[in-house]
Protein backbone atom coordinates (compact mmCIF):
# COMPACT_ATOMS: atom_id res chain seq x y z
CA UNK A 1 0.00 0.00 0.00
CA UNK A 2 1.48 3.36 -1.02
CA UNK A 3 0.62 6.25 1.29
CA UNK A 4 -1.14 9.30 -0.14
CA UNK A 5 0.36 12.58 1.03
CA UNK A 6 -2.02 15.16 2.53
CA UNK A 7 -0.68 17.79 0.13
CA UNK A 8 -2.25 15.74 -2.68
CA UNK A 9 -5.70 16.26 -1.12
CA UNK A 10 -6.31 19.80 -2.40
CA UNK A 11 -9.67 20.73 -0.86
CA UNK A 12 -10.14 23.62 -3.28
CA UNK A 13 -10.51 21.17 -6.18
CA UNK A 14 -13.80 19.65 -7.28
CA UNK A 15 -13.27 15.91 -7.25
CA UNK A 16 -14.95 13.05 -9.09
CA UNK A 17 -14.77 9.25 -9.01
CA UNK A 18 -16.65 6.15 -10.06
CA UNK A 19 -18.16 5.06 -6.73
CA UNK A 20 -19.21 1.57 -7.83
CA UNK A 21 -17.13 -1.30 -9.13
CA UNK A 22 -16.76 -0.75 -12.89
CA UNK A 23 -18.13 -3.96 -14.39
CA UNK A 24 -21.10 -5.37 -16.28
CA UNK A 25 -23.95 -4.54 -13.88
CA UNK A 26 -27.42 -3.02 -13.66
CA UNK A 27 -26.27 0.30 -12.20
CA UNK A 28 -23.17 2.42 -11.80
CA UNK A 29 -22.61 5.59 -9.77
CA UNK A 30 -20.32 8.55 -10.45
CA UNK A 31 -19.86 11.00 -7.57
CA UNK A 32 -18.80 14.66 -7.74
CA UNK A 33 -17.96 16.86 -4.74
CA UNK A 34 -16.82 20.47 -4.52
CA UNK A 35 -17.60 24.05 -5.44
CA UNK A 36 -18.06 23.32 -9.16
CA UNK A 37 -20.21 20.19 -8.75
CA UNK A 38 -23.54 21.89 -9.56
CA UNK A 39 -22.17 23.99 -12.45
CA UNK A 40 -20.50 20.93 -14.00
CA UNK A 41 -23.69 18.85 -13.95
CA UNK A 42 -25.56 21.80 -15.48
CA UNK A 43 -23.19 21.71 -18.47
CA UNK A 44 -23.44 17.98 -19.18
CA UNK A 45 -26.99 17.04 -18.07
CA UNK A 46 -30.21 17.46 -20.05
CA UNK A 47 -33.24 16.93 -17.77
CA UNK A 48 -36.20 15.00 -19.20
CA UNK A 49 -38.48 17.86 -18.21
CA UNK A 50 -37.30 21.40 -18.90
CA UNK A 51 -35.67 22.85 -15.79
CA UNK A 52 -32.50 24.57 -14.63
CA UNK A 53 -30.63 22.02 -12.55
CA UNK A 54 -28.74 24.88 -10.88
CA UNK A 55 -31.93 25.81 -9.05
CA UNK A 56 -32.65 22.28 -7.84
CA UNK A 57 -33.19 21.85 -4.12
CA UNK A 58 -31.07 19.55 -1.98
CA UNK A 59 -32.08 15.87 -1.73
CA UNK A 60 -33.84 15.90 -5.11
CA UNK A 61 -33.65 13.37 -7.93
CA UNK A 62 -33.70 14.29 -11.63
CA UNK A 63 -34.16 12.09 -14.70
CA UNK A 64 -32.44 12.86 -17.99
CA UNK A 65 -29.38 12.35 -20.17
CA UNK A 66 -25.63 12.91 -19.81
CA UNK A 67 -24.14 14.44 -22.94
CA UNK A 68 -20.79 15.86 -24.00
CA UNK A 69 -20.69 19.62 -23.35
CA UNK A 70 -19.34 20.46 -26.80
CA UNK A 71 -22.43 18.96 -28.37
CA UNK A 72 -25.05 19.93 -25.80
CA UNK A 73 -26.31 22.83 -27.92
CA UNK A 74 -27.31 20.25 -30.55
CA UNK A 75 -29.95 18.74 -28.22
CA UNK A 76 -33.51 19.41 -29.30
CA UNK A 77 -36.42 20.60 -27.20
CA UNK A 78 -39.31 18.51 -28.42
CA UNK A 79 -42.89 19.44 -27.58
CA UNK A 80 -45.47 16.72 -27.08
CA UNK A 81 -49.09 16.83 -25.96
CA UNK A 82 -48.37 16.82 -22.23
CA UNK A 83 -45.09 18.65 -21.62
CA UNK A 84 -41.90 20.12 -22.95
CA UNK A 85 -39.21 17.46 -22.90
CA UNK A 86 -35.56 17.59 -23.87
CA UNK A 87 -33.86 14.77 -25.70
CA UNK A 88 -30.28 14.71 -26.99
CA UNK A 89 -29.58 13.55 -30.50
CA UNK A 90 -28.27 10.00 -30.79
CA UNK A 91 -24.83 11.38 -31.68
CA UNK A 92 -24.32 13.25 -28.36
CA UNK A 93 -26.06 11.08 -25.76
CA UNK A 94 -23.77 9.16 -23.41
CA UNK A 95 -26.33 7.53 -21.11
CA UNK A 96 -29.77 7.85 -19.60
CA UNK A 97 -29.33 8.70 -15.90
CA UNK A 98 -30.77 9.80 -12.58
CA UNK A 99 -29.01 12.76 -10.96
CA UNK A 100 -29.07 13.30 -7.17
CA UNK A 101 -28.43 16.80 -5.84
CA UNK A 102 -27.11 17.26 -2.29
CA UNK A 103 -26.20 20.82 -1.40
CA UNK A 104 -23.73 21.76 1.31
CA UNK A 105 -23.68 21.14 4.21
CA UNK A 106 -26.31 18.39 3.76
CA UNK A 107 -24.05 15.84 2.08
CA UNK A 108 -21.44 13.19 2.86
CA UNK A 109 -18.55 15.66 2.45
CA UNK A 110 -20.50 18.75 3.68
CA UNK A 111 -19.81 20.18 0.20
CA UNK A 112 -22.06 20.37 -2.86
CA UNK A 113 -22.36 16.77 -4.03
CA UNK A 114 -23.84 15.32 -7.22
CA UNK A 115 -24.33 11.60 -7.74
CA UNK A 116 -25.04 10.27 -11.23
CA UNK A 117 -26.74 6.86 -11.39
CA UNK A 118 -26.22 5.39 -14.83
CA UNK A 119 -26.41 1.94 -16.37
CA UNK A 120 -23.53 -0.28 -15.34
CA UNK A 121 -20.63 -1.13 -17.61
CA UNK A 122 -17.10 0.14 -17.87
CA UNK A 123 -17.56 2.10 -21.13
CA UNK A 124 -20.59 4.15 -20.04
CA UNK A 125 -19.10 4.98 -16.65
CA UNK A 126 -15.73 5.87 -18.14
CA UNK A 127 -17.28 8.22 -20.70
CA UNK A 128 -19.33 9.99 -18.01
CA UNK A 129 -16.16 10.33 -15.94
CA UNK A 130 -14.27 11.73 -18.93
CA UNK A 131 -16.78 14.52 -19.66
CA UNK A 132 -16.77 15.55 -15.99
CA UNK A 133 -12.97 15.70 -15.96
CA UNK A 134 -13.02 17.85 -19.10
CA UNK A 135 -15.28 20.32 -17.28
CA UNK A 136 -12.66 20.99 -14.61
CA UNK A 137 -13.04 18.29 -11.98
CA UNK A 138 -10.07 16.27 -10.74
CA UNK A 139 -9.99 12.50 -10.24
CA UNK A 140 -10.39 11.81 -6.53
CA UNK A 141 -7.64 10.03 -4.65
CA UNK A 142 -8.25 7.09 -2.26
CA UNK A 143 -10.41 8.12 0.69
CA UNK A 144 -10.63 11.73 -0.43
CA UNK A 145 -14.42 12.03 -0.05
CA UNK A 146 -14.20 10.68 3.52
CA UNK A 147 -11.18 12.90 4.23
CA UNK A 148 -13.27 15.95 3.32
CA UNK A 149 -16.08 14.68 5.57
CA UNK A 150 -13.52 14.52 8.40
CA UNK A 151 -12.02 17.96 7.69
CA UNK A 152 -15.46 19.55 7.54
CA UNK A 153 -16.39 18.12 10.94
CA UNK A 154 -19.00 15.61 9.84
CA UNK A 155 -17.08 12.61 11.27
CA UNK A 156 -14.10 11.97 13.54
CA UNK A 157 -11.20 9.63 12.75
CA UNK A 158 -12.77 6.68 14.58
CA UNK A 159 -15.91 7.08 12.48
CA UNK A 160 -13.76 7.24 9.34
CA UNK A 161 -12.23 3.91 10.33
CA UNK A 162 -15.76 2.61 10.93
CA UNK A 163 -16.77 3.56 7.38
CA UNK A 164 -13.84 1.63 5.93
CA UNK A 165 -14.68 -1.39 8.04
CA UNK A 166 -18.31 -1.35 6.88
CA UNK A 167 -17.01 -1.69 3.33
CA UNK A 168 -14.60 -4.49 4.32
CA UNK A 169 -16.89 -6.36 6.76
CA UNK A 170 -16.82 -10.15 6.28
CA UNK A 171 -19.34 -11.14 8.98
CA UNK A 172 -22.48 -9.80 10.67
CA UNK A 173 -20.55 -9.10 13.87
CA UNK A 174 -17.90 -7.13 11.98
CA UNK A 175 -20.61 -5.11 10.23
CA UNK A 176 -22.49 -4.39 13.47
CA UNK A 177 -19.27 -3.27 15.19
CA UNK A 178 -18.33 -1.01 12.27
CA UNK A 179 -21.81 0.55 12.22
CA UNK A 180 -21.67 1.25 15.97
CA UNK A 181 -18.30 2.92 15.41
CA UNK A 182 -19.80 5.06 12.64
CA UNK A 183 -22.60 6.05 15.04
CA UNK A 184 -19.95 7.47 17.36
CA UNK A 185 -19.99 4.81 20.09
CA UNK A 186 -16.21 4.28 19.92
CA UNK A 187 -15.60 8.00 20.24
CA UNK A 188 -17.64 8.01 23.45
CA UNK A 189 -15.40 5.28 24.92
CA UNK A 190 -12.26 7.27 24.20
CA UNK A 191 -13.90 10.52 25.27
CA UNK A 192 -14.66 9.06 28.72
CA UNK A 193 -11.01 8.02 29.08
CA UNK A 194 -9.88 11.44 27.90
CA UNK A 195 -12.12 13.24 30.41
CA UNK A 196 -10.82 11.02 33.21
CA UNK A 197 -7.20 11.78 32.27
CA UNK A 198 -8.02 15.47 31.89
CA UNK A 199 -9.53 15.52 35.39
CA UNK A 200 -6.33 14.12 36.90
CA UNK A 201 -4.18 16.35 34.68
CA UNK A 202 -5.96 19.48 35.96
CA UNK A 203 -5.47 18.29 39.53
CA UNK A 204 -1.71 18.07 38.92
CA UNK A 205 -1.80 21.53 37.34
CA UNK A 206 -3.36 22.90 40.53
CA UNK A 207 -0.75 21.07 42.61
CA UNK A 208 2.08 22.58 40.54
CA UNK A 209 0.68 26.12 40.61
CA UNK A 210 -0.59 26.05 44.20
CA UNK A 211 1.66 23.56 46.05
CA UNK A 212 0.75 24.91 49.48
CA UNK A 213 -2.84 23.60 49.02
CA UNK A 214 -1.77 20.00 48.33
CA UNK A 215 -2.94 17.26 50.72
CA UNK A 216 -2.12 13.57 51.10
CA UNK A 217 -5.76 12.65 50.50
CA UNK A 218 -5.76 14.38 47.11
CA UNK A 219 -2.50 12.65 46.22
CA UNK A 220 -3.96 9.23 47.02
CA UNK A 221 -7.09 10.14 45.07
CA UNK A 222 -4.96 10.81 42.00
CA UNK A 223 -3.34 7.39 42.38
CA UNK A 224 -6.73 5.68 42.48
CA UNK A 225 -8.04 7.59 39.47
CA UNK A 226 -4.98 6.75 37.35
CA UNK A 227 -5.31 3.10 38.35
CA UNK A 228 -8.90 3.08 36.99
CA UNK A 229 -7.75 4.80 33.79
CA UNK A 230 -5.05 2.16 33.38
CA UNK A 231 -7.68 -0.61 33.65
CA UNK A 232 -10.00 1.13 31.14
CA UNK A 233 -7.28 1.49 28.52
CA UNK A 234 -6.22 -2.12 29.06
CA UNK A 235 -9.85 -3.19 28.41
CA UNK A 236 -9.92 -1.19 25.15
CA UNK A 237 -6.62 -2.74 24.00
CA UNK A 238 -8.05 -6.19 24.69
CA UNK A 239 -11.25 -5.26 22.83
CA UNK A 240 -9.13 -4.11 19.87
CA UNK A 241 -7.31 -7.44 19.88
CA UNK A 242 -10.61 -9.36 19.90
CA UNK A 243 -12.01 -7.08 17.21
CA UNK A 244 -9.28 -8.16 14.81
CA UNK A 245 -10.73 -11.69 14.89
CA UNK A 246 -14.24 -10.35 14.18
CA UNK A 247 -12.82 -8.24 11.35
CA UNK A 248 -10.02 -10.30 9.82
CA UNK A 249 -10.87 -13.77 11.13
CA UNK A 250 -8.94 -16.43 12.98
CA UNK A 251 -5.49 -17.14 11.58
CA UNK A 252 -5.53 -20.90 11.34
CA UNK A 253 -2.63 -23.10 10.25
CA UNK A 254 -3.10 -26.70 9.11
CA UNK A 255 0.03 -28.68 9.89
CA UNK A 256 1.04 -32.33 9.83
CA UNK A 257 3.51 -34.72 8.27
CA UNK A 258 3.45 -35.45 4.55
CA UNK A 259 0.40 -37.36 3.32
CA UNK A 260 -1.52 -36.92 6.58
CA UNK A 261 -4.33 -35.42 4.50
CA UNK A 262 -3.74 -31.71 5.10
CA UNK A 263 -4.43 -30.61 1.53
CA UNK A 264 -7.48 -32.87 1.26
CA UNK A 265 -8.85 -31.26 4.42
CA UNK A 266 -7.96 -27.80 3.06
CA UNK A 267 -9.89 -28.50 -0.16
CA UNK A 268 -12.77 -29.98 1.86
CA UNK A 269 -13.13 -26.81 3.95
CA UNK A 270 -12.94 -24.65 0.83
CA UNK A 271 -15.36 -26.95 -1.01
CA UNK A 272 -13.14 -26.77 -4.09
CA UNK A 273 -9.88 -28.34 -5.31
CA UNK A 274 -7.60 -25.42 -4.43
CA UNK A 275 -4.54 -27.59 -3.71
CA UNK A 276 -3.19 -30.52 -5.72
CA UNK A 277 -3.72 -33.76 -3.82
CA UNK A 278 -1.48 -36.73 -4.54
CA UNK A 279 -0.23 -39.93 -2.92
CA UNK A 280 3.29 -38.69 -3.67
CA UNK A 281 4.71 -37.29 -0.39
CA UNK A 282 5.51 -33.56 -0.28
CA UNK A 283 3.13 -32.42 -3.03
CA UNK A 284 2.55 -29.10 -1.22
CA UNK A 285 5.81 -27.15 -1.33
CA UNK A 286 4.52 -23.68 -0.45
CA UNK A 287 2.13 -22.18 2.11
CA UNK A 288 -1.35 -21.79 0.58
CA UNK A 289 -3.68 -19.18 2.05
CA UNK A 290 -7.46 -18.82 1.67
CA UNK A 291 -10.30 -17.21 3.65
CA UNK A 292 -13.52 -19.08 4.34
CA UNK A 293 -16.58 -18.53 6.52
CA UNK A 294 -17.31 -21.20 9.12
CA UNK A 295 -20.71 -20.63 10.75
CA UNK A 296 -20.27 -16.88 10.54
CA UNK A 297 -16.62 -16.90 11.62
CA UNK A 298 -14.04 -15.71 9.06
CA UNK A 299 -11.20 -18.20 8.99
CA UNK A 300 -7.93 -17.37 7.26
CA UNK A 301 -6.50 -20.86 6.76
CA UNK A 302 -2.96 -21.79 5.74
CA UNK A 303 -2.07 -25.17 4.27
CA UNK A 304 1.61 -25.67 5.05
CA UNK A 305 4.27 -27.86 3.52
CA UNK A 306 4.52 -31.23 5.28
CA UNK A 307 8.26 -31.52 4.69
CA UNK A 308 10.00 -31.05 8.05
CA UNK A 309 13.54 -31.89 6.91
CA UNK A 310 14.45 -29.79 3.86
CA UNK A 311 16.48 -31.44 1.12
CA UNK A 312 17.07 -28.39 -1.08
CA UNK A 313 16.77 -24.60 -1.18
CA UNK A 314 13.09 -24.59 -2.25
CA UNK A 315 12.06 -26.91 0.57
CA UNK A 316 14.12 -24.83 3.02
CA UNK A 317 12.25 -21.63 2.03
CA UNK A 318 8.90 -23.47 2.25
CA UNK A 319 9.75 -24.66 5.77
CA UNK A 320 10.75 -21.13 6.85
CA UNK A 321 7.44 -19.77 5.57
CA UNK A 322 5.50 -22.55 7.32
CA UNK A 323 7.27 -21.81 10.60
CA UNK A 324 6.37 -18.13 10.37
CA UNK A 325 2.61 -18.70 9.94
CA UNK A 326 2.80 -21.47 12.54
CA UNK A 327 4.17 -19.05 15.16
CA UNK A 328 1.66 -16.28 14.28
CA UNK A 329 -1.43 -18.50 14.24
CA UNK A 330 -4.47 -18.03 16.49
CA UNK A 331 -5.47 -21.64 15.89
CA UNK A 332 -3.33 -24.67 15.10
CA UNK A 333 -4.99 -27.69 13.49
CA UNK A 334 -2.66 -30.68 13.72
CA UNK A 335 -3.60 -33.41 11.25
CA UNK A 336 -2.62 -36.95 12.22
CA UNK A 337 -3.10 -40.04 10.07
CA UNK A 338 -5.36 -42.34 12.10
CA UNK A 339 -4.49 -45.32 9.89
CA UNK A 340 -0.82 -45.22 10.91
CA UNK A 341 1.18 -45.29 14.13
CA UNK A 342 2.83 -42.08 15.30
CA UNK A 343 6.10 -41.39 13.50
CA UNK A 344 9.00 -39.08 14.31
CA UNK A 345 7.52 -36.21 12.27
CA UNK A 346 4.24 -36.49 14.24
CA UNK A 347 6.15 -36.45 17.53
CA UNK A 348 8.22 -33.48 16.36
CA UNK A 349 5.05 -31.44 15.69
CA UNK A 350 3.39 -32.57 18.92
CA UNK A 351 6.41 -31.40 20.90
CA UNK A 352 6.63 -28.14 18.97
CA UNK A 353 2.98 -27.27 19.63
CA UNK A 354 3.26 -28.28 23.28
CA UNK A 355 6.36 -26.13 23.80
CA UNK A 356 4.80 -23.20 21.98
CA UNK A 357 1.65 -23.45 24.07
CA UNK A 358 3.53 -23.71 27.38
CA UNK A 359 5.91 -20.79 26.86
CA UNK A 360 3.62 -18.12 28.25
CA UNK A 361 6.25 -15.42 28.05
CA UNK A 362 6.83 -16.10 24.37
CA UNK A 363 5.10 -13.60 22.04
CA UNK A 364 4.18 -16.35 19.59
CA UNK A 365 2.66 -18.44 22.38
CA UNK A 366 0.48 -15.52 23.42
CA UNK A 367 -1.02 -15.55 19.93
CA UNK A 368 -1.96 -19.23 19.99
CA UNK A 369 -5.48 -19.37 21.34
CA UNK A 370 -6.57 -22.83 20.32
CA UNK A 371 -5.43 -26.28 19.31
CA UNK A 372 -7.49 -28.83 17.41
CA UNK A 373 -6.05 -32.31 16.98
CA UNK A 374 -7.57 -33.92 13.88
CA UNK A 375 -7.46 -37.70 13.56
CA UNK A 376 -7.89 -38.02 9.80
CA UNK A 377 -8.71 -41.05 7.63
CA UNK A 378 -11.36 -42.37 10.02
CA UNK A 379 -12.74 -44.41 7.08
CA UNK A 380 -9.67 -46.67 7.27
CA UNK A 381 -8.63 -49.20 9.92
CA UNK A 382 -7.33 -47.21 12.91
CA UNK A 383 -3.82 -47.85 14.22
CA UNK A 384 -3.11 -44.56 16.02
CA UNK A 385 -2.83 -44.86 19.81
CA UNK A 386 -4.71 -41.83 21.16
CA UNK A 387 -2.91 -42.07 24.51
CA UNK A 388 0.20 -40.77 22.77
CA UNK A 389 -1.51 -37.45 21.99
CA UNK A 390 -3.43 -37.06 25.26
CA UNK A 391 -0.74 -34.82 26.78
CA UNK A 392 -1.56 -32.09 24.28
CA UNK A 393 -4.46 -29.96 25.47
CA UNK A 394 -7.02 -29.05 22.84
CA UNK A 395 -10.11 -30.21 21.01
CA UNK A 396 -9.96 -33.64 19.38
CA UNK A 397 -11.88 -34.46 16.20
CA UNK A 398 -12.11 -37.66 14.19
CA UNK A 399 -12.98 -37.29 10.53
CA UNK A 400 -12.39 -38.44 6.97
CA UNK A 401 -11.46 -35.48 4.78
CA UNK A 402 -11.60 -37.73 1.70
CA UNK A 403 -15.15 -38.96 2.45
CA UNK A 404 -16.17 -35.57 3.90
CA UNK A 405 -17.33 -37.31 7.08
CA UNK A 406 -17.09 -35.61 10.49
CA UNK A 407 -16.46 -32.13 9.05
CA UNK A 408 -19.38 -30.76 11.09
CA UNK A 409 -17.54 -31.77 14.29
CA UNK A 410 -14.48 -29.82 13.14
CA UNK A 411 -16.64 -26.76 12.48
CA UNK A 412 -18.10 -27.02 16.00
CA UNK A 413 -14.57 -27.13 17.45
CA UNK A 414 -13.61 -24.03 15.42
CA UNK A 415 -16.64 -22.17 16.81
CA UNK A 416 -15.58 -23.10 20.36
CA UNK A 417 -12.06 -21.78 19.75
CA UNK A 418 -13.49 -18.55 18.31
CA UNK A 419 -15.60 -18.18 21.47
CA UNK A 420 -12.36 -17.59 23.37
CA UNK A 421 -12.16 -14.30 21.51
CA UNK A 422 -15.82 -13.68 22.33
CA UNK A 423 -16.89 -10.24 23.43
CA UNK A 424 -20.09 -8.26 23.33
CA UNK A 425 -20.49 -6.26 20.14
CA UNK A 426 -20.66 -2.98 22.10
CA UNK A 427 -17.29 -3.77 23.74
CA UNK A 428 -15.44 -4.13 20.43
CA UNK A 429 -13.59 -1.35 18.65
CA UNK A 430 -11.90 -1.35 15.24
CA UNK A 431 -8.50 0.36 15.09
CA UNK A 432 -5.94 0.05 12.35
CA UNK A 433 -2.38 -0.95 13.21
CA UNK A 434 -1.18 2.64 13.47
CA UNK A 435 -4.05 3.61 15.80
CA UNK A 436 -3.39 0.53 17.96
CA UNK A 437 0.22 1.63 18.38
CA UNK A 438 -0.90 5.11 19.44
CA UNK A 439 -3.28 3.60 22.01
CA UNK A 440 -0.37 1.52 23.34
CA UNK A 441 1.58 4.76 23.69
CA UNK A 442 -1.30 6.20 25.76
CA UNK A 443 -1.14 3.10 27.97
CA UNK A 444 2.63 3.56 28.40
CA UNK A 445 2.09 7.21 29.36
CA UNK A 446 -0.40 6.21 32.05
CA UNK A 447 1.86 3.46 33.36
CA UNK A 448 4.71 5.95 33.47
CA UNK A 449 2.55 8.32 35.53
CA UNK A 450 1.78 5.47 37.95
CA UNK A 451 5.49 4.69 38.36
CA UNK A 452 6.29 8.33 39.12
CA UNK A 453 3.53 8.42 41.74
CA UNK A 454 4.64 5.16 43.38
CA UNK A 455 8.23 6.44 43.55
CA UNK A 456 7.12 9.75 45.05
CA UNK A 457 8.66 11.67 42.15
CA UNK A 458 7.87 15.30 41.30
CA UNK A 459 4.29 16.00 40.26
CA UNK A 460 5.70 17.78 37.20
CA UNK A 461 6.73 14.39 35.77
CA UNK A 462 3.25 12.95 36.37
CA UNK A 463 1.77 16.06 34.73
CA UNK A 464 4.00 15.62 31.66
CA UNK A 465 3.03 11.94 31.25
CA UNK A 466 -0.67 12.82 31.47
CA UNK A 467 -0.23 15.60 28.92
CA UNK A 468 1.42 13.14 26.51
CA UNK A 469 -1.48 10.73 27.05
CA UNK A 470 -4.02 13.45 26.21
CA UNK A 471 -2.12 14.44 23.06
CA UNK A 472 -1.97 10.82 21.89
CA UNK A 473 -5.70 10.31 22.53
CA UNK A 474 -6.36 13.45 20.49
CA UNK A 475 -4.44 11.92 17.59
CA UNK A 476 -6.73 8.87 17.70
CA UNK A 477 -9.91 10.93 17.34
CA UNK A 478 -8.43 13.58 15.06
CA UNK A 479 -8.63 16.38 17.63
CA UNK A 480 -4.84 16.65 17.52
CA UNK A 481 -3.40 16.90 14.01
CA UNK A 482 -1.15 13.98 13.08
CA UNK A 483 -0.21 14.00 9.41
CA UNK A 484 1.27 10.49 9.41
CA UNK A 485 -1.86 8.98 10.98
CA UNK A 486 -4.21 10.78 8.57
CA UNK A 487 -2.20 9.59 5.57
CA UNK A 488 -2.16 6.05 6.95
CA UNK A 489 -5.94 5.93 7.46
CA UNK A 490 -7.18 7.50 4.24
CA UNK A 491 -4.68 5.74 1.98
CA UNK A 492 -6.41 2.46 2.89
CA UNK A 493 -9.73 3.60 1.43
CA UNK A 494 -10.80 2.81 -2.12
CA UNK A 495 -11.14 5.55 -4.74
CA UNK A 496 -14.68 6.93 -4.65
CA UNK A 497 -15.12 6.63 -0.87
Amino acid sequence: MSLIKLKDYNTNDTIVAIATFPSKSALGVVKISGKKAISIIHKIFIPRRKKDIRNAKTYTLHYGWIVSHSAKHMAHSVKNKTSHVSRPTSQVAIDEVLVSIMRKPCSYTCEDVVEISSHGGTVALSKILDVILKEGARLARPGEFTYRAFLNGRIDLLQAEGIRNIVEAKTDKALQTAVSQLKGESFEKFNKVKQAIKDVFLSTEVDINFPEDNTTIEFNNIKNKIKKIDANIKDILEADKKSKVAKDGLRCVICGKTNAGKSTLFNCLLQEERVIVSEIPGTTRDTIEETINVKGIPLCIYDTAGILTPRNFIEKKALEKSSKVFNEADLIMLVLDGSRHLEKDDLFLLNKIENLHNKKNNNAADNVKGIIIIINKSDLKQKLNLKNVSRLKGFRVKLSALKKEGIEHLEEAIVKVAAQFGSKREDLVFLNKYQSEILKDVYKDIQEAQIYLSQGREVDLVNLSLKNALDNLGKLTGEVFCEELLENIFSQFCIGK
